[in-house]
C-alpha cells in the first residue's frame, strides 16, 4: 500500500526532531475560538526547523499556512488540508544595549512591547493592544491608530521554499496598508527592530494609555478576529457599518459588535460559517447603500 505525501511528511519530521500533531483542532488556537482540524500542525523551535518544515512540504508538494496567535484568522468549519506552521515555538527576545531588539516570529507581541518600554526603549509602545504575534505584526503590517512596526524594522529572516533562509534588510520589504512582502511564500522567521531610548516611566504611561483608549473603544474580554474589513481610503469601515444601524446584526451565534462594528464577536455557540455568512451580508448592505466595496482584513482558510 503505497504511503501518503502527509505520512511521508511526518516521517520526515519525526526523524528531524521536529514537534507535529495530526488533526489538530485549530479552534483552540484562535483568538475567535472556531475552525475545523489541520492535517498535520507543525512546530518548529528554530529558524532552521521552520526551513526543514517548508522545504520538505515543498518536495511533497503539500500547501503551508502559517499560524501565530490566530487573532487575525477565520478557519473553515471543516478544517484544512496541509501543513499548518504554528510559530508559537519561535518566541526569543534579545534586547541590545544599542536599542536593537532580535526576536522571533512567534513573540507574543503585546509581551515585546511590554518588555521593551521596561528597558527604556521607544518604538512600540502604541501597538500594545495589537494581539497576535510579531511575524504576525509584519505580515499585515499591522496598526494602531498612529502606530505601525514597518518604520522600525532593521531586517527579517525569512523562509522560502526556494531559497530557504533568506536575510532582508529593510529596504528590500514592501510594507504597505496590512500587508507587505510576507505571506504564502515568503515566512517570516525572525526580526532585529532599530528602537531608541527614552525614559521607562514617560512610555509605560503612554503605553497605558493607548490600552486604554482600546478598552474604551473595542470589545475586549470576547472571541473575535479582530477588525473584520480594511479602513476604505479616506473612510472608516467600522463608521460605515454603524451608520447603516448594523451593530448587533445577527446571523445565528455571529453578531456585530456593539461596540465597535468592525468587530464580529460571539457568546460560543458560533460556526465559522455563521461568520462568514455575516460578513458577507455587511458587505452587500454597505456597497448597496453606499457603493463602497468593503475589503476584508481578516484572514479565512478553507
Amino acid at each position: 500500500m503505497p504511503v501518503s505525501r502527509v505520512d511521508q511528511f511526518v516521517r520526515q519530521l519525526d526523524d528531524a526532531g521536529i514537534s507535529f500533531e495530526r488533526d489538530a483542532m485549530l479552534s483552540r488556537l484562535t483568538t475567535i475560538g472556531l475552525g475545523g482540524p489541520a492535517e498535520v500542525l507543525a512546530r518548529p523551535r528554530s529558524r532552521s526547523e521552520v526551513a526543514t518544515v517548508v522545504s520538505v512540504a515543498a518536495t511533497l508538494d503539500l500547501p503551508v499556512r502559517v499560524l501565530g496567535a490566530g487573532s487575525n484568522l477565520l478557519v473553515s468549519d471543516a478544517g484544512v488540508a496541509g501543513v499548518v506552521l504554528h510559530t508559537g515555538g519561535l518566541d526569543d527576545v534579545r534586547i541590545e544595549e544599542n536599542g536593537a531588539v532580535d526576536a522571533g516570529a512567534g513573540c507574543h507581541f503585546p509581551s515585546l512591547v511590554k518588555k521593551t518600554v521596561a528597558s527604556g526603549l521607544r518604538g512600540l509602545e502604541g501597538g500594545v493592544g495589537i494581539p497576535g504575534t510579531l511575524g504576525g505584526v509584519l505580515t499585515m503590517n499591522a496598526g494602531a491608530y498612529l502606530f505601525s512596526v514597518g518604520p522600525l524594522v532593521e531586517e527579517v529572516v525569512a523562509v522560502s521554499a526556494e531559497h530557504g533562509l533568506v536575510t532582508m534588510p529593510r529596504e528590500s520589504i514592501d510594507f504597505r496598508y496590512r500587508r507587505s512582502s510576507f505571506g504564502h511564500d515568503l515566512i517570516v522567521a525572525s526580526a532585529r527592530l532599530s528602537l531608541r531610548p527614552d525614559v521607562p516611566a514617560t512610555l509605560r504611561a503612554e503605553m497605558d494609555a493607548h490600552m486604554q483608549t482600546r478598552k474604551l473603544t473595542q470589545p475586549v474580554g470576547v472571541k473575535s478576529a479582530g477588525c473584520i474589513f480594511k479602513n476604505p481610503e479616506g473612510s472608516s469601515a467600522g463608521r460605515l457599518i454603524d451608520e447603516l444601524g448594523l451593530k448587533g446584526m445577527r446571523v445565528g451565534g455571529a453578531r456585530v459588535s456593539e461596540v465597535h462594528a468592525n468587530f464580529i464577536v460571539h457568546d460560543g455557540s458560533a460556526n465559522a460559517s455563521e461568520v462568514l455568512a455575516l460578513i458577507d451580508s455587511l458587505r452587500e448592505r454597505v456597497f448597496g447603500e453606499t457603493h463602497v466595496e468593503l475589503e476584508t482584513e481578516v484572514m479565512t482558510w478553507n
